[in-house]
């Protein structure tokens, strides 16, 4: 405890509020990489989901994690739990979020931003950008250094049922010029940015959480669609990192494989021609798309030799370990290829400054997070954002002598990767008239509740 309570007091003079990433520290870089054991590098490779404390400290000491991700939570208890955690590691904690919409995502008490379908109604680059810096800013107070964000897949298929509101758009251009927008918002703002899912989510009808999705296009409609944010991006932002898709792209491999364990999606397409030389994480590999094909710990080699740097979401710790130590012990996978991801993700932490500080002070979160001031930023950004599709028949105002049917379409409420209160417009339609009546249309939905709609208007 004393050295944790040296080390914040260093932190007042580090300020939490580190204004955009630091340069890579190769010295620090170099050394730590030739002190590091073989079993010390292959547990950098690896970032579980943090649900318990003690479990993860485990890990921690039997295997020397890389870093963590964690959900739904609130903003001191984590961070003075990620504090604990950074204390027993020997090397820096990369701590990751999925804060697509904001650090209210998943911590109580912080700033809920809108999502991406509603930045791309906006059409402005500059209004993704100002989202993307209060996402920062709040996620690095708390400890986080690294968002699985923006989404860069492009809404080209009605029926995905897990991009959909996620995607800035339909339109290509739009998703990346809305893209490079958040890509620099993050990292202008200290916060590694990650775009996701490579190299295109968008055009198909499954949920990747369940099995293996295919992307159909032909090798000419994934250059001009799929791919199309990406290869911007890549030119024009720059992120520190990239997610793969547990998705068979036949354009760019013949045979059923996932892009995760493609060496032409993650190599030849993403490190070769795109010439990226940053991180790379697998989707998370417990996800039904890779599980259903592939015993967990031949899709962690196969990841690997892909090229992904990353294994998110092991399914079994342990035995994804052990089968990286088994790949390189019997010339799968040699340690320089190995040495090539430890070194990207050493490089990333020092980027975010953990290599000389990786605390946090706690006691400051409240001045930081979920502010009044953040709160009138992320109204700003929300009122910019509403569209009005049509008024035929000018029901807009609302006139309060009238009823009112609002009818809300989605699958998602209380889906925990969106996070709460996702459908939030009847409630404030009800604020501005007494005789409203709500009819809410998913896929779960009963026959007689479909029945009674038109009874209800």
């Amino acid at each position: 405890m004393k050295t944790l309570t040296v080390a914040l007091a260093v932190a007042l003079l580090v300020s939490s509020l580190r204004a955009q990433l630091l340069p890579v520290d190769d010295a620090w870089v170099n050394r730590t990489l030739q002190s590091m054991t073989l079993d010390e590098k292959i547990g950098q490779l690896f970032v579980p989901a943090h649900t318990d404390i003690q479990k993860t400290e485990g890990w921690i000491r039997s295997y020397g994690i890389g870093g963590l991700w964690f959900a739904r939570t609130e903003a001191k208890k984590i961070a003075a739990e990620l504090n604990r955690l950074q204390e027993a590691s020997k090397y820096p904690l990369l701590v990751t979020v999925d804060f697509e919409k904001g650090a209210g995502t998943y911590i109580d008490g912080a700033t809920d931003l809108p999502i991406n379908m509603a930045l791309g109604a906006s059409r402005d680059p500059k209004l993704v950008a100002s989202a993307a810096r209060l996402t920062a800013r709040e996620a690095r107070a708390i400890g986080v250094h690294l968002n699985y964000a923006p989404v860069l897949d492009v809404n080209n298929n009605a029926d995905n049922p897990v991009i959909n509101t996620r995607s800035f758009g339909e339109d290509p251009r739009l998703v990346a010029a809305l893209g490079v927008a958040a890509v620099k918002g993050y990292q202008e703002s200290g916060l590694l940015a990650t775009g996701k899912h490579f190299p295109g989510h968008g055009n198909t009808a499954t949920d990747t959480h369940a099995k293996l999705g295919v992307v159909t296009s032909s090798p000419k409609e994934f250059e001009s669609m799929e791919l199309y944010p990406y290869k911007e991006v890549l030119k024009k932002g720059m992120p520190s990192s990239i997610m793969s898709a547990h998705l068979w792209i036949q354009a760019v491999d013949a045979d059923t494989l996932p892009a995760t364990l493609s060496t032409n999606a993650m190599t030849k397409l993403l490190r070769d021609r795109l010439k990226f030389d940053g991180l790379v994480f697998t989707d998370a590999m417990a996800m039904g798309g890779i599980t259903t094909r592939y015993p967990f710990d031949v899709a962690t080699v196969k990841a690997i030799q892909a090229g992904c740097d990353i294994i998110l979401f092991p399914g079994n710790l342990e035995k994804g370990i052990q089968a990286i130590r088994r790949a390189v012990s019997n010339g799968q996978i040699t340690e320089k290829r190995i040495d090539e991801s430890v070194r990207r993700i050493l490089k990333a932490k020092t980027r975010v400054g953990i290599h000389k500080q990786k605390f946090v002070d706690v006691e400051r979160i409240s001045v930081l997070v979920g502010t009044e001031e953040n709160y009138r930023e992320a109204k700003r950004i929300a009122a910019q954002c509403v569209t009005l599709a049509k008024n035929d028949g000018k029901i807009i105002p609302l006139n309060p002598a009238q009823k009112v049917l609002v009818l809300t379409m989605s699958n998602k409420e209380g889906n925990s990767m969106m996070s709460r209160g996702l459908v939030t417009f009847p409630d404030e339609v009800k604020k501005l008239s007494g005789n409203v009546t709500e009819l809410r249309l998913s896929d779960s939905l009963r026959s007689d509740e479909v029945a009674g709609g038109p009874q209800a208007a």
